[in-house]
């Protein structure tokens, strides 16, 4: 192993590995970097594992993409790049958890985790979504590139694809006529040995990227 142990299972080494084959040398650095940082929080680990799926999947699709690449003195998580290391695109990432209420409920024990005990996301996914879509805004604006949200929930939260639609698409009160400059959102899932992608384009957008849905294997 070209950096040692760096998950703290094998599996989950094994699947950090696999998305490295799909990153450049300095990206890779800088996640070996972060997970040995993370070594005693998890949550903290899992984002950055997304983060990491999020960029070996778009390379693996044959985009050239960088880590936190620094343009306009900010660093969305990743940038797509052309052959001139222009950034032509930007995808920023929502990790979305169970609620925190829910959370201490199940760690002091007062309730039993359960898909079906767990409250109504819908309102917190559409502000978690909203948020995100104004973070990097004036970036795409400034650069007239697109702008992508990616969004991976933790498998605890009860939420599905399908729950991400209504928040974008009504009229009025759906994200991507409040945002035309966000070009759409992607959505993933999965476990250690396999991530499953969708992407749904923002019709409203007015700049688009066209990336695919797909599944992106973690067995090596």
């Amino acid at each position: 192993m070209k950096y040692g142990q760096i998950g703290t299972i094998k599996e989950f080494n094994d699947a950090i590995y696999r998305c490295f084959e799909h990153l450049c040398y300095e990206d890779q650095q800088r996640f070996v970097k972060k997970f040995r940082e993370q070594c005693h929080d998890f949550e903290q680990r899992m984002h950055t594992f997304g983060e990491l799926l999020l960029g070996a999947y778009l390379s693996s699709c044959g985009f050239k993409v960088r880590h936190e690449y620094s343009v306009e003195s900010k660093t969305p998580d990743w940038c797509i790049l052309d052959n001139r290391s222009a950034v032509i695109g930007i995808i920023d990432l929502v990790n979305f958890h169970r609620d925190k209420a829910t959370e201490n409920e199940i760690d002091q024990g007062h309730a039993v985790w359960s898909r079906d005990n767990l409250p109504k996301n819908r309102d917190r996914l559409y502000e978690r979504i909203w948020g995100k879509m104004g973070t990097y805004l004036d970036l795409a604006q400034t650069l007239e590139v697109p702008y992508v949200v990616a969004v991976c929930p933790d498998w605890r939260a009860g939420v599905k694809f399908e729950k991400l639609i209504p928040c974008l698409h009504p009229d009025n009160t759906g994200l991507f006529q409040m945002y035309q400059d966000v070009s759409g959102v992607l959505y993933f899932e999965g476990n250690l040995e396999q991530y499953s992608f969708r992407y749904e384009q923002n019709p409203n957008a007015l700049r688009s990227v066209d990336l695919p849905s797909g599944v992106f294997s973690l067995v090596m």
